[in-house]
């Protein structure tokens, strides 16, 4: 606990570096903004006791999707907390991969840096918002900057877009907002399932047919999209 009367410590300069980040103009059109999409595996659903397992992510610029600026990590959990046996099946991994992994503040650089002016992408943003900056809040005292863009908010207007043109019945209920089904409904290609980077690849493809399919109905810039689906 830090007494009252001492100074507080500056942040590290990578995390001043991420809070001071140029973040896109929502004027500019969607296709011209760069944009990042996270998916993190984690112990369960709560970020008050659940532990983050792995960090992908996938970037995407110029209206395309950069395989080879992708980024894929463990996480190691905190000493003395076990991750449950249905963790380890679900995610398919082991806890000595985990416990050889590098801890959170490990990766924090590299994290932040990937993260810095770039537009997040997340499928159910709340689920991982919430553990990142939980996380980001324990380790540096900081917490997500920019904008966050959610691919199940987006499916959500898309529904209520196609009912208010009359392409489906207004008494049809909203989709369920599972990432495979709504991938499925745009004919893209399923990867590995509760895999972090092949969840933020699929999350990708899914946010550019979104996008498209908005832009087609008049959503042109990256403000119309966080209308749209924005945190």
């Amino acid at each position: 606990m830090r007494l009252p009367w001492l100074p507080k410590q500056p942040q590290p300069a990578f995390v001043q570096q991420y809070v001071a980040g140029a973040w896109p103009d929502q004027r500019t059109p969607w296709r011209e903004a760069s944009y990042v999409v996270l998916d993190l595996e984690t112990s369960g659903l709560n970020a008050r006791r659940d532990s983050l397992l792995a960090v992908g992510l996938v970037e995407i610029a110029d209206g395309r999707i950069h395989l080879d600026r992708r980024w894929y990590t463990l996480v190691r959990p905190p000493e003395g907390l076990l991750v449950a046996a249905e963790s380890i099946r679900v995610h398919n991994l082991t806890r000595a991969e985990l416990a050889a992994a590098p801890t959170f503040a490990m990766v924090l650089p590299e994290l932040l840096q990937r993260l810095v002016g770039r537009v997040l992408v997340v499928h159910v943003a709340q689920i991982d918002v919430g553990f990142l900056n939980r996380a980001l809040k324990a380790f540096c005292g900081t917490r997500l900057y920019g904008p966050v863009l959610d691919t199940a908010r987006l499916a959500m207007t898309l529904h209520q877009h196609a009912q208010l043109l009359g392409e489906i019945s207004p008494d049809l209920p909203a989709p369920a907002i599972q990432l495979r089904g709504l991938a499925t409904r745009f004919g893209l290609p399923i990867y590995g399932q509760h895999d972090a980077l092949n969840d933020a690849l699929t999350t990708a493809q899914l946010f550019l047919a979104q996008a498209t399919r908005l832009n087609q109905q008049g959503v042109q810039t990256l403000k119309g999209l966080l209308r749209a689906g924005g945190v």
